[in-house]
């Protein structure tokens, strides 16, 4: 197995109990107040890491420059796709219809990534878009119906 499979399997399973975990136990909590919490150990994993192996690997070097900023523009995105994310648990939103939503995440990238390259998705992904979205009308009906 490669390692970009394995390590995308275990965020995958990591953000599967981050998800029952916000759904189950954090929900009534505001949203800016789960980010505040959940954001300090992302912080002190980056400082601790980059500690541990920045001596020894050359990839952790700060950016500079227009790169430093890009860096910092996508953690402001994250921080703003983070807290839709949670406000959608609490909004009283469902596990199952909130993750099935987030499968059309690569539907949505593919539509961004075509603006900006102007390459087409080949058949096995537009295969694959039509399968997501076959799952969140699943999702999203049977949520209605129970």
């Amino acid at each position: 197995m490669e390692r970009s499979t394995l390590f995308a399997l275990l965020a995958t399973l990591l953000y599967a109990v981050a998800n029952v975990l916000i759904e189950h136990k954090f929900a009534k909590l505001n949203s800016l107040t789960i980010m505040l919490f959940y954001a300090v150990p992302i912080f002190f994993f980056g400082l601790v890491g980059r500690q541990i192996i920045g001596p020894s690997d050359p990839s952790l070097t700060l950016p500079v420059g227009s790169e430093m900023i890009l860096l910092i523009i996508l953690g402001l995105i994250i921080a703003g796709a983070d807290y839709f994310y949670i406000s959608a648990y609490t909004n009283k939103g469902g596990l199952l219809t909130i993750t099935s939503i987030l499968a059309m995440m690569p539907v949505v990238a593919s539509l961004l990534k075509f603006a900006l390259t102007r390459a087409w998705p080949n058949w096995w992904e537009v295969g694959g878009y039509l399968l997501a979205l076959g799952a969140v009308l699943m999702v999203a009906k049977g949520s209605t119906t129970t």
